[in-house]
This record gives structure tokens, C-alpha cells and sequence, in this order.
């Protein structure tokens, strides 16, 4: 593999405070109606699976944080509002409070996506699975000034 297989930016998430302010600011900037937010259960208990769990610098961990997305053309934008527990989006907060935490791109082939990344010197610090996808963020903050996600649609193709 010689380069990332898609370069169409599909998503990018941005860390908030308050979800509901900030998904009904950006609904009403752009005339659309406030999409359901998702609200994880903090007393839920954790079970992961092969094809769900979430995995965050080497340890299996909840990982939860509220969700909104909102289709914008052919990218959507990810509301991220973080439980204080353990996760990207809280470690993002913490050192930077609100902001762009990530930009996603879709590929074939994540294992080999994630071989290649580290590769080339991009930690992976976080991945999980969804039954419908998978997703990863890697260390790049320093060398791109953003954290970088890949995901992949359906079953597994490695």
C-alpha cells in the first residue's frame, strides 16, 4: 500500500459543551431540523463483543459520549458531547476544551489501513466496532493539526 485509499473527506467531529446548544445552533444557521441526539446510559454496563466494543490505548473501555450528526451535503458533521470517563473526545476536551477533533475518510481494507498508518509513524490510540462498521482515530495531532479517522461500511475486507 503505497497512500490512504480515499481522499473524499466524509466526516468531522467536533467536541462541544452543551449538545443541545450546539446541535441547535448549527440547525438553525442552516434551516435544518435538530436530528435525534444520542444519549448512552452512564450506569450501563459495558459488555463488549467481537463486533462491538470500543478499544482505547490498549484497553477496552466504554467510551461513551453523546452524538448528534447532522447530514451536511455529502459529509456529515459528528456533535460530540463526552462523558468525564476515559475516551478520545474527553481527552481531546481536556486539552483543548471545545473544537474540530477529527476528520474522517472511508476506506477498504482497515487492518491494512492501520498496518500503513503506524508505518508511517501515526499511532493507533483508539478503534471500535459497531456491527454495521468499524472506525479508528490515530495519533496525528502533532503532524496534521487534527486528529485523523478511517472507517470502513459493512462487513470486514481484510
Amino acid at each position: 500500500m503505497e497512500h490512504i485509499s480515499n481522499n473524499h473527506l466524509l466526516k468531522m467531529g467536533i467536541v462541544v459543551n452543551d449538545i443541545e446548544a450546539a446541535a441547535k445552533h448549527f440547525c438553525q444557521l442552516f434551516g435544518m431540523e435538530v436530528p435525534a441526539i444520542s444519549v448512552p446510559d452512564p450506569d450501563a454496563v459495558y459488555e463488549p463483543s467481537a463486533d462491538s466494543y470500543t478499544w482505547q490505548r490498549g484497553e477496552l473501555r466504554p467510551t461513551r459520549t453523546k452524538m448528534c450528526v447532522l447530514q451536511m451535503g455529502p459529509m456529515v458533521l459528528e456533535l460530540l458531547e463526552p462523558y468525564d470517563e476515559p475516551s478520545p473526545w474527553n481527552e481531546f476536551k481536556q486539552a483543548h476544551g471545545e473544537g474540530v477533533h477529527f476528520i474522517m475518510f472511508t476506506v477498504d481494507g482497515f487492518n491494512q489501513h492501520i498496518d500503513f498508518m503506524e508505518q508511517r509513524g501515526y499511532p493507533l490510540n483508539h478503534k471500535g466496532e459497531y456491527g454495521a462498521g468499524r472506525y479508528c482515530y490515530f495519533d496525528s495531532e502533532k503532524r496534521l493539526g487534527v486528529t485523523l479517522g478511517l472507517q470502513e461500511l459493512g462487513p470486514e475486507q481484510d
